[in-house]
């Protein structure tokens, strides 16, 4: 079996600097692609384009100001989103407060010179969980979505079947949404049950079905209109509900 390699990219404005880290890496045989950048605006770049990249070093060279702004757009950025972001500091500089200030930052570890082939396999196993912690964290809120989504279209159809109005378009929605789980791997499956649940049992109270009885015996294109209120009844209430609870 095939140890996984993980892409870097240096970031440090000091050549000699970035080849003794660059050498330090060779060494390790995890790492795959190691790219240098002289400053944070071209590291910025290669995350906005086609590279693949896993673990970040930002040379302490930088100021505390522009690393941290780095790091947000960098998350942002479609091949930095996953990636770990590991502050290289000098010997000196552990101290708690140093330490502090970066992980606060947004740094996901940090490396101290002169550079440890054990820490430098750490930051490897690092990058490993924080892919794996951030691609969960994406996938659960899309998935809380979709669960939003069902307990609004559920309440729809119980007032619909209820009313003895069409359930056709209803009906298909609720397949579209329910068919995005197929998707799932048994793990986020368990997720979206558990969300699912937790969603169903806080829903407020489904619209009052009695107040529209009055429709019941009125035109198809009445009917047609007082569905598109329950609509927009039933999903205003959800979403004041869901900012009830953030």
């Amino acid at each position: 079996m095939s140890t996984k390699k993980y892409d870097a990219i240096l970031v440090d404005p000091d050549l000699n600097s970035r080849m003794r880290l660059k050498a330090a890496t060779t060494s390790v045989h995890n790492f795959g692609q190691v790219v240098q950048c002289g400053t944070l605006e071209e590291a910025l770049g290669r995350l906005k384009g086609n590279d693949n990249c896993d673990v970040i070093f930002i040379s302490y060279r930088f100021s505390t100001e522009d690393v941290q702004k780095f790091i947000r757009n960098g998350k942002e950025a479609p091949k930095g989103q996953d990636s770990a972001y590991i502050q290289v500091l000098k010997s000196n500089s552990g101290d708690s407060s140093t330490v502090a200030q970066n992980v606060i930052g947004g740094a996901d570890g940090l490396l101290f010179e002169p550079y440890s082939v054990d820490y430098l396999l750490e930051i490897t196993n690092l990058a490993a969980k924080v892919k794996k912690d951030r691609s969960s964290a994406r996938e659960k809120a899309a998935i809380q979505v979709i669960v939003g989504e069902l307990v609004t279209q559920v309440d729809q159809l119980a007032f619909l079947k209820q009313s003895n109005m069409d359930l056709t378009r209803a009906l298909k929605k609720l397949g579209e949404s329910t068919g995005l789980l197929k998707s799932l791997s048994p793990e986020s499956i368990q997720i979206y049950y558990e969300l699912a649940v937790n969603a169903f049992e806080a829903a407020p109270i489904a619209v009052n079905v009695s107040k529209y009885k009055q429709y019941g015996g009125v035109s198809a294109r009445a009917k047609k209109r007082l569905e598109k209120k329950v609509q927009a009844e039933i999903e205003a209430k959800t979403a004041s509900s869901g900012d009830t609870k953030a």
